[in-house]
């Protein structure tokens, strides 16, 4: 699956102890750290382009960062049976004029584009996308799964 990252934005990675979950960046991978000792351990393959992690513990949430050359990125590693991750690629999202509506509720109007997703709130009440506070309206990573208010509301490519 590919994940469009805003790098100022950060996003999810579901964790198993029934598979290895890889993760592939578009360059080399410097440096990265996060997690608890013996909660999971990190591979470096692909001539350091692609981080394999293998849990080892059940029932955590921990944030972790990636450094590459010039960018880095912030995620959190969340232990989730149901639905984790096999194999994501990591390439850069773009901001788009072009978008279709993709879910609508009396609180945000979400929108898809090729690259990113656009969210557009309808109450005058902030709304908590993921870890950002949307007064108006927003771009969003695309690919990772979406929290609304706290509640998972997209998956894997499709609205739940």
């Amino acid at each position: 699956m590919i994940y469009y990252i805003f790098k100022s934005q950060i996003f999810s990675l579901f964790l198993s102890v029934n598979h290895f979950s890889a993760v592939t960046f578009q360059s080399k991978v410097f440096d990265y750290i996060g997690g608890k000792q013996g909660e999971f351990k990190v591979y470096e393959l692909n001539k350091k382009k692609t981080l394999v992690f293998e849990t080892k513990e059940k029932n955590f949430k921990n944030n972790f960062l990636v450094f590459l050359k010039d960018e880095k990125y912030h995620f959190n590693l969340i232990y989730d049976e149901s639905h984790s991750n096999k194999d994501i690629e990591i390439k850069e999202a773009e901001k788009c004029s072009y978008f279709s509506l993709l879910h609508e509720t009396s609180s945000y109007k979400l929108f898809e584009c090729p690259k990113s997703l656009y969210i557009k709130n309808k109450k005058s009440k902030p709304l908590r996308a993921n870890e950002i506070t949307i007064i108006d309206d927003n771009y969003l990573s695309k690919g990772p799964p979406l929290y609304i208010d706290g509640k998972l509301i997209y998956y894997q490519g499709r609205v739940l």
